[in-house]
């Protein structure tokens, strides 16, 4: 066993000596209870309704460029609690965290996909060749030539409203019944 119960002061305290490995003995598999249709159903209800608020907030968040949460949740909280005024708070939280999230993933990925290419562009245009492309300090600054550029038109698209981040899915997580009983 890799550490030892140790008695101190009418406590049980554990005590790991430092390299010692710790191994998980057992694993608990707790059944998922089936759900009513009526269940589903308030669920289902309630991702439409998750959907929609995300829907209202994303464009705001988008044409704003919001990388802050807070600052979202300033903006948009009243409004949203006027609208779904039955709704716990915490769902508008999320929300707010999930389009700041989606937000930001999409600059950062839209960013790299057009940094790449006008890092190309550039290449082509200067007339580097491989071997010039060899140093790094010449890459180095390429690159931060790109991205600066890349950022810059991803954040107008945005601003003008052409990019919106879409909203695929929202997901709720069940387990089949039929899986667990086994």
């Amino acid at each position: 066993m890799a550490g030892r119960m140790k008695k101190s002061n009418k406590k049980w305290i554990w005590v790991v000596k430092p390299g010692d490995r710790i191994f998980v003995s057992r694993t608990a598999v707790i059944p998922p209870k089936k759900l009513s249709r009526k269940d589903f159903r308030v669920l289902e209800e309630i991702a439409n309704i998750y959907t929609k608020m995300l829907g209202d907030v994303l464009p705001h968040a988008s044409r704003n460029i919001m990388g802050n949460y807070y600052r979202l949740e300033n903006e948009r909280y009243r409004k949203l609690r006027n609208i779904y005024p039955n709704i716990p708070s915490h769902y508008i939280h999320g929300v707010c965290q999930d389009a700041v999230e989606r937000v930001s993933s999409l600059r950062r990925n839209r960013a790299r996909q057009y940094a790449e290419e006008i890092f190309d562009e550039l290449v082509k245009h200067l007339g580097l060749g491989k071997r010039d492309l060899r140093g790094r300090r010449v890459v180095r600054h390429l690159w931060k030539k790109s991205w600066e550029i890349a950022r810059d038109q991803v954040d107008l698209e945005m601003m003008e409203g052409k990019l919106v981040p879409r909203i695929n899915s929202v997901s709720l997580w069940l387990v089949d019944d039929q899986y667990g009983n086994q």
